[in-house]
């Protein structure tokens, strides 16, 4: 009968107190949004969130020590108990201190830092960091015994199950809550689901576009500096007579770096070689779309992207030449929602300045896009022209028309169902190449048109590649998945007033682009005020170099590169290799070397937050 007693009072009710204590450190961690309530929706959302969460990171511990009741003894299962909750609690505790420190919750990066020899010491701490910490978690563990204790001494049943469909109601409300915040653009919800550790945002835009739902146009979304940011760290400086050319990118989705030759490229060659100023040793900040393009344009990795799609941040670039009333002409060959660049990069610039072409092969797409933006140069020579020109043509399954062959012994059908990803690699790199061609040819056409009409002495022209591609030189093709040389190494070209000839080999980054056009418009900041790059020609040879992924960021060294998995699911999983790609002998001897400079990016990636 006692038993019986036990089991009724075990382990939900414990379970449920912890619940309280894990919704205090949650409340704790997103103080900013409740205390005051400037958003009295938002609060109300980060506390139901908090709830839901709460009930999720105990859900683990909470099934174990129920089975372990069950199959085992209720005297395991209570000492299991006490042991699990109280590492969920220790876990929260800590995480809400490197939220106040660095702006975000505990992730692969910070965790493998951590246990890196001499981690905690060169991030600040010490022997009295880990005295405190010792002490805190003996405290914790005697507060959860205590707690059990006293639960085990009332016995009884508890009208807990009532809680627990409170709980479920709240997951169910703040998933509604945060996609449809998601779809209408209100940002105060948004912000305050980043106080909540471990986060999954839900969304629903693909499900609204289906049933005919269009989001708000991006001009009516407000610019308020409410959010987790705090970019730039000063606003900008530019002097009345500041210089205002025009600035032209034009970015080519998969464009690796060694495709940039005389061969394959000669009118991008041809134009450096007169023109421009060519970066030999260049490397874009992400291994995919969305993270090369966020870097390009803010100067900042791409942890950045998700608080600044959440406010609906542009960069200060774009911000800049807006305010300065550029005439935007922005042209895609896939779309702007996806990756969501109508989000971020391009948040403010209204709608009817952004052309999105996705329709047949990516080289028609591109040949119409050329049309539609040499269109928009020649249209008004009265105001400068901030222009866009996303390009496709070597987009997988890197299509093209016969004029661009230059290797014929190219793969003439690329069936993802039937290929032999090993056997037929070398004529599909042919047929990439093909496309990299017809892709110069329409750079060509843009080039040449601005040289034709005089645009050279009075235009900024940036040409790059978002990220690039590998043909399974590492055991990969395509890109998104490695931090390989292929998936990162890009051209680029930079050309303008202001902007000498030649050829620079110290390392450079897309994080250094921003920066040195806002150098080359007048902007007196420092860099530091709004980037993690600095100007181009202020590279050095031992610098390093960050890109990311979807949930990893990269250390790029002069040495070593060391991937660190953002999400907290990837606690255990760093991949460490020599710059060359090569692997190396001793990977945690490589991350004592570099140590102290991943404090530094630790910094970096934290910088622009509010703390």
């Amino acid at each position: 009968m006692v038993q019986n007693v036990s089991r009724a009072a075990f382990p939900g009710a414990f379970f449920v107190f912890n619940v309280s204590l894990l919704l205090a450190v949650g409340a704790y961690i997103g103080r900013d949004t409740l205390l005051p309530p400037e958003h009295p929706g938002a609060a109300v959302f980060l506390v139901v969130a908090l709830a839901g969460y709460a009930a999720l990171y105990l859900l683990p511990a909470w099934l174990l020590s129920a089975a372990c009741h069950r199959w085992l003894s209720p005297a395991v299962a209570r000492g299991l108990a006490v042991a699990l909750a109280s590492a969920t609690l220790l876990l929260l505790l800590v995480d809400s201190q490197i939220h106040t420190l660095y702006g975000f919750h505990i992730n692969g990066f910070v965790w493998n830092l951590l246990v890196t020899p001499g981690g905690i010491d060169s991030m600040g701490g010490g022997d009295g960091t880990l005295i405190t910490v010792a002490a805190v978690a003996l405290m914790v563990v005697a507060l959860e015994a205590g707690l059990m204790a006293l639960i085990v001494r009332r016995p009884g049943r508890r009208r807990w199950r009532w809680l627990v469909a409170a709980l479920l109601l709240c997951m169910v409300g703040e998933r509604l809550a945060y996609g449809l915040s998601d779809l209408s653009g209100y940002r105060p919800v948004l912000n305050a689901a980043r106080a909540v550790p471990f986060y999954q945002p839900a969304t629903f835009e693909g499900l609204a576009r289906d049933l005919g739902y269009a989001p708000p146009p991006r001009e009516q979304w407000s610019l308020s500096a409410d959010g987790p940011l705090n970019y730039p760290l000063h606003p900008l400086r530019a002097p009345a007579g500041a210089p205002s050319p025009n600035v032209l990118f034009l970015v080519s989705e998969s464009l690796r770096a060694d495709m940039l030759t005389p061969e394959i490229m000669p009118n991008l060659w041809r134009f450096a070689q007169r023109h421009g100023r060519r970066y030999s040793d260049h490397m874009s900040g992400g291994n995919g779309t969305r993270m090369g393009i966020f870097s390009l344009f803010y100067g900042l990795p791409g942890n950045y992207w998700f608080p600044f799609r959440e406010s609906r941040r542009p960069p200060v670039l774009v911000s800049e030449l807006l305010r300065r009333g550029y005439r935007p002409g922005l042209f895609t060959s896939a779309r702007f929602s996806y990756p969501e660049f109508d989000q971020t990069v391009f948040a403010t610039v209204p709608s009817s300045a952004m052309v999105s072409d996705d329709e047949g092969p990516g080289w028609r797409r591109d040949r119409r896009n050329v049309d539609r933006l040499l269109d928009f140069i020649g249209a008004d020579r009265e105001r400068p022209f901030f222009g866009f020109m996303f390009f496709e043509s070597p987009h997988a399954r890197y299509y093209f028309p016969e004029e661009s062959v230059i290797r014929p012994d190219y793969l003439r059908e690329l069936n993802y169902a039937t290929m032999d990803v090993h056997q037929d690699m070398p004529g599909i790199f042919n047929r990439y190449i093909n496309s990299v061609h017809h892709l110069d040819q329409q750079l060509g056409r843009v080039l040449d048109r601005l040289e034709r009409d005089g645009r050279l002495d009075d235009t900024l022209v940036v040409i790059t590649g978002d990220h690039g591609e590998e043909f399974m030189e590492h055991g990969r093709w395509g890109h998104n998945s490695e931090f390989h040389d292929e998936q990162v190494r890009v051209p680029l070209v930079l050309a303008g007033p202001g902007v000498p000839g030649g050829v620079v080999t110290a390392p450079t980054s897309h994080l250094d682009v921003a920066p040195t056009l806002l150098g080359l418009l007048g902007v007196g900041n420092p860099p530091v005020d709004y980037a993690v790059g600095q100007p181009l020609d202020r590279a050095t040879a031992e610098r390093y170099r960050l890109a990311a992924s979807w949930d990893a960021v990269a250390y790029l060294g002069p040495r070593y590169k060391v991937a660190m998995p953002m999400n907290a699911g990837g606690l255990g999983e760093m991949a460490v290799v020599g710059a060359g790609d090569e692997p190396v002998a001793d990977r945690d001897q490589v991350m004592l070397r570099v140590r102290d400079r991943l404090v530094a990016v630790l910094r970096d990636m934290s910088r622009f937050y509010r703390h």
